[in-house]
């Protein structure tokens, strides 16, 4: 009777695949698990984080916004000075067309200037040399959406002078404290009202 041969060992090179694969099953686990593992961390960490960093977002925040509000007021404070600068030549060149863009309809100041350049025309004269520097004192929003400026506005001394140059009277330098309404009309900011200040 013929017996079966008997099985033969496994061969080198199946006993190294199985090596192999058992390896590769090992690392993808525990990359898997490490990774797992990472996530879990990443989410835990930045839980446990974010009310510390909430503080130090409000600051940023904060900080942002006063660095803007800064920004649009030093915009008002130019802009101040500008209209100012215009009523200055308006004044000077006895050109009531400026003041058109200096002062809002109904400002309170712009039938005074008129006034004062109609007076200077119909009289043949002009204000020879004259400079009205300003400096802002304060400047802060007001309750209709409008600026509040608070200025000191200086009248250099100037020579009253005729058509022909010749003068007829020297005037001097003066200076006041006024309070002053900015408001936007057409897209412009404008003075909507000029007084001055009471004591």
């Amino acid at each position: 009777m013929q017996t079966e041969p008997d099985p033969s060992p496994p061969s080198t090179a199946e006993a190294e695949s199985a090596v192999g694969l058992a390896f590769v099953a090992i690392v993808l686990v525990s990359l898997f698990a490490a990774g797992t593992l990472g996530v879990l961390a990443t989410r835990e960490s930045g839980q446990s984080a974010d009310p510390a960093q909430e503080p130090e977002s409000a600051a940023v925040a904060s900080a942002s916004a006063s660095t803007v509000a800064m920004q649009v007021r030093n915009r008002i404070v130019s802009r101040f000075s500008e209209l100012m600068l215009l009523r200055e030549i308006a004044l000077r060149e006895r050109d009531p067309g400026l003041l058109e863009s200096v002062y809002a309809p109904g400002a309170s100041g712009l039938a005074t200037d008129r006034a004062e350049i109609a007076r200077l025309r119909s009289s043949g004269r002009r204000l020879d040399g004259l400079r009205m520097p300003v400096k802002v004192l304060q400047a802060r929003r007001s309750g209709n959406g409008g600026w509040l400026v608070v200025a000191r506005v200086s009248r250099s001394p100037a020579r009253l002078v005729t058509g022909s140059g010749r003068q007829v009277r020297a005037t001097r330098a003066s200076a006041a404290v006024y309070r002053c309404t900015l408001v936007k009309r057409d897209g412009s900011w404008r003075v909507l009202r000029f007084a001055r200040s009471s004591p």
